[in-house]
This record gives structure tokens, sequence and C-alpha cells, in this order.
């Protein structure tokens, strides 16, 4: 559904090593996105609302947006 929307996975899971301060909770997953448009029709989309219940029961969700910096 990411991928369909045009995210991609950079990070899902594996193993987390810590280097400084507080460790991350125990899944870490991050995606890229084109633009904050982009996400933000995603997260709007009757697909995502429609997995909302099910998100809800299995997880707690920390959701955070990170500009990137031209490459």
């Amino acid at each position: 559904m990411i991928k369909a929307a045009g995210g991609k996975y950079l990070v899902a899971g594996g193993k987390i090593t810590t280097i400084e301060g507080e460790p991350p909770k125990p899944r870490v997953v991050i995606q890229q996105w084109d633009s904050l448009e982009k996400y933000q029709a995603y997260r709007d989309s009757a697909a995502f609302k429609d997995l909302l219940p099910t998100r809800e029961k299995i997880a707690k969700f920390r959701t955070f947006i990170v500009e990137g910096v031209p490459q």
C-alpha cells in the first residue's frame, strides 16, 4: 500500500545498535516519500483509514516527519 502511494521503506525492523542516548522502541520503520503532500495524501486515503481500527489494536505508533537534505 505504501509503495502504491509513492513511498518506500528504507528500514523496517532489523537489529538496532544503540550508540548514544536512549534506545528506540523495539521496532523502527523509516519510509521515504517524494513530498509531504504525497505522504499526507496516503494518510488521508480510504485504504489507510480502513486499516486504522486494526492498526490501533496491534500497536502504538509514534510518527515523525523529517525533512531530508538534497543529495
